[in-house]
């Protein structure tokens, strides 16, 4: 690989989880294209930017894909590594024919044994099974049955004999598809595997496109020292208890936008130590969208937040989320940020989905966070370009206490002497940007 690696993720927890495994030195996460072509202008350092494509219509997807290969690659930055959804949520056939348009050659290798989910013939199985079976797709409506069936007939696959085989089986396999107008799609069941794909695609000219799996054997390539929660910089302390999490310290604001039952579970364990949860009515949520503000701020879910957050931590939710509508999801995740932003003050942040951690940090106006390490695989610990900290992590995630695990974490976290200064550099940054924008 690179000196500097660029990578491109397809919504922001992703990038977050990216750029915790991709080498011994952070990475910065960028939020918008701007921003990381200005990293790569004034640094030497690894850049994963978030495209923020889930919700785009297929094409408006493939377009962001190929502007933002060409731009990184016109910048000295080729893209090598694109990080999509391990149950390819979120287009994946959309993303490898916009890298394509781009002119970049890809190579797909989704498989995440970590979480037992694997590449077998191209299909993309669950603890063994087939995905259909799985039930975790919750408000997706649709089950693509794996990445074969994802990118279509372009699509070869790449079976794990050959992977097994040695670097120079895969090299030649991977060469042979490229060259006739194929994507080769490589099998994988476990870590061992992605390491040989990533050995054998080091150095070459590929994108490769796949989840956090290949993403972290990059990174084990490059020397990264492990992102779990055994890593002495990050593990996180044991359970302070309802009394100390409703103290006066660290404030912790956790926004919560799936509906999802991991979710769900995970803020019952908040309450029940202590942590208020306000669940936010929809109308709230939907009219500060249309309005680009907390219109009604007296609203007595508002006053609840913001009185908890005063006195230590609070979790917002949409109210009425065991009942969700699709349709409305992103405008919701959008008024999360909109009343996130506007109570928050200086308060660390623990951020459940994509789409609403973007929501949050675009509010308040942060424009990079670096990973700082894992509460637990995949709930990264990030430092914002205002100095305070940021959990990002999926939203059908984690173990029963995620949450409260993160929310423990970061109230026990001293800050960093050097905040200050951040933050100041930080309020420049945003004041040249609007300036340039002007």
């Amino acid at each position: 690989m690179s000196k500097r690696l660029a990578a491109i993720a397809d919504d922001l927890s992703g990038a977050a989880e990216v750029a915790a495994v991709l080498g011994p030195d952070p990475a910065t996460v960028a939020l918008t294209l701007t921003g990381a072509l200005g990293h790569v202008a004034r640094s030497a350092s690894d850049v994963v930017l978030d495209c923020d494509t889930r919700a785009l219509d297929p094409s408006a997807r493939r377009a962001a894909f190929a502007r933002a290969a060409l731009q990184m690659r016109a910048a000295g930055a080729p893209v090598e590594l694109v990080k999509t959804d391990s149950l390819l949520r979120g287009g994946v056939g959309d993303v490898v024919a916009g890298l394509t348009d781009a002119g970049a050659r890809v190579v797909v290798a989704t498989a995440l044994p970590a979480l037992r989910r694997t590449v077998v013939e191209g299909q993309l199985l669950v603890h063994g099974g087939p995905v259909a079976d799985a039930g975790l797709h919750g408000l997706e409506a649709r089950v693509v049955a794996g990445p074969l069936a994802a990118i279509g007939p372009r699509a070869r696959s790449v079976p794990l004999a050959v992977v097994r085989a040695d670097a120079d089986a895969v090299r030649d396999a991977v060469v042979r598809a490229l060259d006739a107008g194929d994507v080769p799609v490589l099998d994988a069941d476990s870590d061992d595997d992605l390491d040989r794909i990533a050995f054998a695609l080091d150095q070459t000219d590929c994108t490769v496109v796949g989840s956090g799996g290949i993403a972290a054997a990059v990174g084990r390539l490059r020397g990264a020292r492990p992102s779990d929660p055994t890593a002495p910089s990050m593990v996180a302390p044991a359970p302070l208890g309802p009394a100390a999490l409703a103290g006066t310290r660290q404030p912790v604001l956790l926004v919560v936008g799936t509906a999802s039952a991991e979710a769900s579970g995970q803020l019952e364990v908040l309450a029940a130590n202590g942590v208020p949860v306000v669940p936010v009515p929809r109308d709230v949520l939907l009219r500060a969208v249309d309005r680009r503000e907390v219109d009604d701020i007296d609203h007595p879910a508002i006053t609840a937040a913001r009185s908890a957050l005063r006195d230590g931590s609070v979790a917002i939710c949409v109210a009425d989320r065991h009942e969700p509508i699709p349709q409305l999801a992103r405008r919701l995740a959008d008024g999360l940020g909109i009343v996130a932003a506007a109570i928050s003050g200086r308060s660390a942040l623990v951020l459940t989905g994509g789409e609403t951690a973007r929501s949050v940090l675009s509010r308040l106006e942060i424009a990079t966070i670096v990973p700082e390490g894992a509460v637990e695989p995949g709930c990264i610990v990030s430092r914002a370009d205002d100095g305070r900290r940021v959990v990002t992590r999926p939203g059908s995630f984690g173990t029963a206490t995620n949450l409260l695990d993160a929310a423990t974490f970061l109230q026990a976290v001293q800050d960093d002497p050097s905040a200050a200064a951040s933050r100041v550099e930080a309020a420049v940054d945003r004041a040249n940007r609007k300036a340039v924008l002007r």
